[in-house]
């Protein structure tokens, strides 16, 4: 199966978490993707799908969806003037924090056997989420917004825990799993244009390199040195935005043989180096200023 575009934490938001709101207009990816975080979506179009891990589901107004990280996923509006889809973006590291004893919010977002990502609520359930979307929409901050999107995405994950907990606890070695394997993603970002090594990852999290490489193979998806080179193409994709030389791109997003970078730059994008750069430069460019991204007030009627 396709796991389409890789898409990382830095190229979408900043900190521990972000709220924002996706329409046809801002959305980063209007394609199959992937990512190295959780998301929460409270769909706000008319009608629309949503493709999880290879399934599609159909969604209407208020309904909610809960995405795992690195799963692949994309959401197909009915009408694109429509699409509008207010999301969450957590850090593993917040998601383990904002649990507790009791509720672990892991339990959520982890697979059983009558999971599903997508949850239609009616009217009177969907209203605290409204209320809380309306209240996001209305206050405006000089400083702290940062602290008003944590404070809003506390309370989502709250009335997601209580609407949506099937009853079935997570076992607490899914919770030290995903410690550490947040520990080397975060070691990975940290160090991206250096030397990475197994040695050094284990070095880090003080587990064998049999252990972390079956650890991360089985949360993510992935092998170590495949997620490395995705986050380092997307490094290099972004650099290409600029006028930097194209052998220093592949230098300054941590490779240190071109042949190679050109190699991984191609069975990941598509292209080589100097055709997406030529894209980009050849790129139309909005016609139109991009609209406020907080979004206009859900109303009672519209909500579900």
């Amino acid at each position: 199966m396709d796991s389409g575009k890789f898409l990382s934490k830095a190229s979408v938001f900043s900190g521990d978490c972000s709220c924002d709101l996706h329409n046809r207009e801002n959305e980063p990816a209007r394609c199959l993707h992937y990512h190295d975080f959780y998301e929460f979506f409270v769909y706000l179009g008319r009608t629309g799908l949503f493709v999880i891990d290879g399934r599609e589901y159909p969604v209407s107004r208020g309904d909610i969806v809960i995405v795992n990280m690195f799963t692949p996923h994309m959401m197909i509006p009915d009408d694109e003037r429509q699409d509008e889809c207010f999301v969450a973006h957590i850090n593993p590291e917040l998601l383990i924090a904002y649990g507790t004893s009791k509720s672990n919010l892991l339990d959520i977002f982890q697979k059983s056997e009558n999971f599903t990502p997508v949850y239609s609520l009616g009217k009177e359930a969907f209203a605290k989420y409204r209320n809380l979307m309306n209240e996001y929409r209305t206050v405006h901050l000089k400083n702290g917004h940062d602290i008003l999107d944590k404070a809003i995405i506390h309370l989502l994950l709250a009335y997601a825990y209580s609407d949506f907990f099937s009853g079935i606890h997570c076992d607490d070695t899914v919770s030290h799993n995903l410690t550490v394997v947040t520990q080397i993603i975060n070691y990975i970002n940290e160090h991206l244009t250096e030397k990475i090594s197994l040695p050094m990852l284990v070095k880090e999290v003080h587990y064998s390199k049999s252990y972390i490489c079956r650890l991360f193979k089985q949360t993510t998806n992935k092998t170590i040195s495949s997620y490395i080179q995705e986050k380092r193409i997307e490094m290099a994709a972004c650099l290409l935005m600029r006028s930097t030389n194209i052998n220093k791109v592949a230098e300054q997003s941590g490779f240190n043989n071109y042949s190679y970078f050109y190699k991984i730059f191609i069975k990941q994008m598509g292209c080589s180096p100097a055709e997406y750069r030529k894209r980009l430069e050849t790129r139309e460019k909005p016609d139109r200023p991009l609209p406020d991204t907080k979004p206009a007030e859900i109303s009672t009627e519209t909500a579900c």
